[in-house]
């Protein structure tokens, strides 16, 4: 019979734990000191599984769900039945006792920092606990509701941002912006092109036209966004809204003009995991826009509000479909499933007289925190033939037997399944790849000074991938196209020599002094200065091109394929999606969506039929407390109101 010790040692040796899991691990477990030799075990295991799922993306275990069908998911059937054997297969109220048992010292119900806290039968680690217990407080204390004195201006200035159309049908953003300006929080979610940033125009050029109206101050707004590629987009497309509005001069004035990084917002210093401003030194802002919010994980978040002034406005964006952030917590998502409350009978009062719809109200109590959110449902970029809108809502309803049919059926030019399952399939693959990148390089050949014509030549097509390593992976297909193209002399490298023109990098590594930051793209090209030296040139969020010396660089990887992790905040005219040939619990129905929803034109997918299948019925949610806590504190705040 295994110890804890054991068992903490067999999943480190089989991969299931990383050399951190087991060390933090092994020093909780320790400083337990349980005797009881089924104890010890059971709370090795429940340390080393927690640890595993908040590396996983979750804010805790729910003791609940800790099920032996979700240990032969997560490390598989023959590894699960010999630990679950040995654990004396544990239910809920086995683990309850467990944690009952053990010190104080190590596991409370909140009430002392510890360690470990266990909250309605969810586990965390302290550090968690505390993040998700900051964000459900702002969040609950923030959602009330502003009122207008003068209602008939507001219904004005929203019929001049909306003119009539004689359309019976909602008109989702404009029910948006009516929520977002009568509440201090907005969360809008809407997939590709349902007009996230059109909305946001005529919301900020509203909140601006009714403060200038009644103060003689201007509102000082920032917009953001979690990569520097996401903030470049917002800056663009923002732009792009703004100039199709008829906005008075003092209002332009107010408006953002660039959108910045998350991290470049709270200060990020480097080498420090520590920011300028926090708790003890609040941003300077009135409002604050957060794009692609669904990026923003929890402790993220948290370090967010926590440096927000007490009358600041917040805005999240995003799309509650995509994938959730790298790190711990989905905020975004868990709190756009507020919406499932439905709106209360005084929000639904206030949409029809401002834009005279009747909404329907699921609910009959008093002000809850749906009012704060909208979901814009009608894409205005595909047409009802867009066979790349019918794929996304197909993957995201996970209805397999439509996507098989829509496959087979042909009908819709933009989008395509070729077969994965031998050696030839995986040629066409790199053959498509290097097609498509062959025609930037061409463009390099004749236009060399020429750099943003190539970014932008180069922005038009991406390969991504769910892997990072292997030969579906990142390292595997980057360096296969790279030999593909040599091959072809499409590229020409010096043997032993990482850096040829054309050579496309990702940056991973923030680097503040350059201001090139994780996720950023650059191409090599020949010093204008130098012909025999290459430069790495960029785009900025601010529009400017810099170009740096490659050993200048942080820590980059070549950037033919990429993560569809990586690709969130970016579009590309045309992508191409490349699945393993064996399933991996990271091939989600959220990462498929994601990827397909890069696409402004052509996706290509390169899948086994039963792997692209079993992609789309994978549907995880991550565990967290956030909305039992959010719920909690707002039915507290609704009785003492009473």
């Amino acid at each position: 019979m295994m110890t804890g010790n054991d068992l903490l040692e067999l999943l480190k040796s089989n991969g299931i734990i990383t050399a951190l899991d087991f060390y933090l691990a092994n020093f909780l477990h320790q400083k337990a000191n349980i005797n009881d030799p089924q104890a010890n075990r059971r709370f090795a295991f429940l340390l080393a599984w927690l640890s595993l799922e908040v590396r996983s993306g979750h804010v805790c275990i729910d003791l609940t769900q800790l099920t032996k069908k979700q240990f032969d998911y997560r490390i598989g059937r023959e590894l699960s039945d010999s630990i679950f054997t040995d654990l004396d297969k544990p239910k809920l109220t086995d683990w309850l006792k467990l944690c009952a048992e053990i010190s104080h010292d190590i596991i409370s119900d909140g009430q002392n920092l510890t360690p470990l806290i266990l909250c309605s039968n969810r586990l965390y680690f302290q550090r968690m606990w505390l993040y998700e217990k900051r964000v459900a407080q702002y969040f609950a204390l923030n959602q009330h509701s502003y009122h207008f004195e003068d209602k008939t201006s507001v219904c004005s200035l929203i019929d001049t941002l909306f003119p009539s159309t004689n359309s019976v049908e909602i008109d989702w953003q404009k029910v948006a912006v009516v929520s977002a300006l009568t509440h201090k929080i907005a969360i809008i979610s809407g997939g590709p092109g349902t007009g996230k940033t059109t909305t946001i125009s005529k919301l900020l050029t509203a909140l601006l036209t009714i403060n200038h109206e009644n103060t003689l101050t201007n509102l000082r707004i920032v917009a953001t966004a979690p990569t520097g590629k996401a903030a470049a987009r917002l800056t663009e497309s923002l732009s792009s809204a703004l100039s199709s509005l008829t906005i008075a001069d003092p209002i332009k004035s107010s408006l953002p003009t660039e959108a910045i990084t998350l991290h470049r917002l709270l200060g990020a210093r480097p080498n420090s995991n520590q920011y300028l401003y926090n708790e003890h030194n609040l941003l300077n802002i009135d409002l604050l826009l957060i794009d692609e919010a669904s990026m923003v994980d929890l402790s993220m978040m948290a370090k967010i509000i926590n440096a927000l002034p007490e009358h600041c406005r917040l805005i999240l964006l995003g799309d509650k479909e995509q994938l959730s952030s790298v790190e711990a917590g989905a905020v975004f998502a868990d709190l756009c499933q507020m919406m499932e409350q439905g709106y209360s009978q005084n929000h639904i009062d206030t949409i029809y007289e401002i834009c005279q719809y009747r909404l329907e109200s699921n609910t009959q109590h008093q002000a809850n925190f749906a009012d704060c959110v909208c979901l814009l449902q009608k894409s205005y970029r595909f047409n009802l033939n867009s066979g790349i809108s019918v794929l996304a809502n197909y993957i995201k309803e996970g209805q397999n037997e439509a996507i098989e049919l829509l496959f087979k059926q042909n009908k819709h030019h933009d989008i395509v399944l070729n077969p994965l399952v031998d050696e030839n399939h995986y040629i066409k693959a790199i053959q498509h790849t290097v097609s498509h990148y062959s025609h930037y390089l061409l463009q390099i050949l004749k236009y060399p000074t020429k750099i943003q014509h190539i970014l932008t030549c180069f922005a038009e097509f991406r390969l991504l991938c769910a892997l990072r390593e292997g030969r579906y992976g990142v390292s595997g297909l980057n360096k296969i196209i790279e030999q593909e193209l040599e091959k072809q002399n499409i590229i020409h490298r010096n043997k032993n020599q990482a850096w040829y023109v054309g050579r496309p990098i990702m940056i991973l590594r923030n680097s503040f002094s350059l201001g090139l930051f994780n996720g950023d793209i650059g191409i090599t090209l020949p010093d204008p200065h130098n012909k025999d030296k290459l430069r790495v040139y960029f785009s900025l969020p601010s529009g400017e091109i810099k170009g740096f010396a490659p050993y200048r660089l942080p820590e980059h990887e070549t950037a033919y394929a990429m993560t569809i992790h990586k690709s969130q905040g970016s579009e590309f005219d045309h992508i191409s999606i490349i699945l393993p040939t064996e399933y991996s619990p990271l091939l989600t129905r959220s990462l498929l969506y994601t990827a397909v929803t890069r696409a402004k034109k052509n996706v290509a997918i390169f899948a086994d039929n039963q792997i692209l299948s079993r992609t789309v019925m994978s549907k995880t949610q991550r565990q967290s407390g956030l909305l039992h806590e959010l719920e909690n504190i707002t039915a507290n705040l609704n009785k003492v109101a009473e």
